[in-house]
């Protein structure tokens, strides 16, 4: 049984706090190459987001968008990165958790369990 899903989890490295409240979008690449976008999130209190369940996340090439401008924004700091965008290839019956450590110029970025 496929039980797998998409997730994430963002983390600001200069406060060492979770990053909460960031959007962020999902998209597939499809069969013409082109970027279908599948549903917007937003991180939780603890910068954790359930992006897709495994009855909606067949094999593929995934696009995860994160809108951190406004995050930053918000806390009156300004970002050398408004928009980071995530590409994976997801093709194995596993779950995908696609953590993103954040500063205001600089990110990494890796999958986690």
């Amino acid at each position: 049984m496929n039980t797998r899903k998409l997730s994430t989890h963002v983390l600001e490295t200069s406060s060492g706090k979770a990053a909460a409240n960031i959007k962020v979008t999902v998209y597939r690449l499809d069969e013409i190459q082109e970027w279908k976008a599948i549903r917007p999130g937003q991180t939780n209190a603890d910068g954790r987001c359930l992006l897709l369940d495994h009855g909606e996340f067949p094999n593929g090439i995934y696009k995860l968008t994160f809108h951190v401008g406004a995050y930053f924004a918000a806390k009156n700091q300004t970002t050398l990165y408004p928009v980071i965008d995530i590409i994976a290839e997801c093709n194995e019956n596993q779950n995908y958790h696609i953590a993103l450590l954040l500063s205001p110029y600089g990110y990494t970025t890796y999958r986690g369990t």
